[in-house]
């Protein structure tokens, strides 16, 4: 009798967090590198693609911002075992950051493994990105949020910075 109330349960939750998708997320990432908010919309409800836009403080030196857009292909799948509702989110985009130069503290791009180059001035940079991601939706009506962790790799073709590789996690509240 366990086993089946058990199994009922398990797969209630899984319909109700599968079904319940969203357009719109906005909430706040903390991250490696970049900190800020996050904007993410769907053009449909089966969220299959979508536009993520980030506006970040950044911390690879001194003062910087970071403006990131991403094209986004979200993938739903579960874990059989315990039937959690997440999703794979890839994406790849593009940045625009402003470093401004502070004193021997500004942006600066690594040479070599034992030399570092500071850029002289203050620094737009711009570059490619991409992101993988892994979303869960609270599966609870009345909690709209999102959490999700992600690894998002970019590469600086105009102004190169020391850095290649950002970690974080957003939490988002979706509508």
């Amino acid at each position: 009798m366990k086993k089946i109330l058990l199994i009922i349960m398990l797969l209630s939750v899984s319909l109700l967090a599968s079904a319940r998708r969203y357009y719109t997320g906005i909430g706040f990432r903390a991250g490696k590198f970049s900190t800020g908010v996050t904007f993410k919309h769907f053009y449909n409800t089966d969220n299959a693609t979508g536009i993520q836009i980030d506006a970040m403080y950044s911390n690879m030196s001194a003062d910087g911002f970071t403006l990131k857009g991403y094209y986004l292909k979200q993938i739903p799948f579960k874990i059989p075992i315990i039937q959690l509702p997440l999703d794979l989110v890839l994406g790849g985009g593009l940045h625009a950051a402003y470093f401004s130069f502070q004193n021997d503290n500004g942006y600066y791009k690594r040479v070599n493994a034992d030399s570092i180059y500071r850029y002289p001035n203050s620094v737009v940079s711009i570059g490619i990105n991409a992101t993988v991601q892994i979303e869960y939706r609270i599966p609870i009506k009345k909690v709209p949020f999102t959490f999700s962790i992600d690894c998002n790799p970019f590469y600086e073709f105009y102004k190169r910075g020391p850095e290649w590789l950002d970690f974080g996690a957003s939490l988002r509240y979706v509508f």
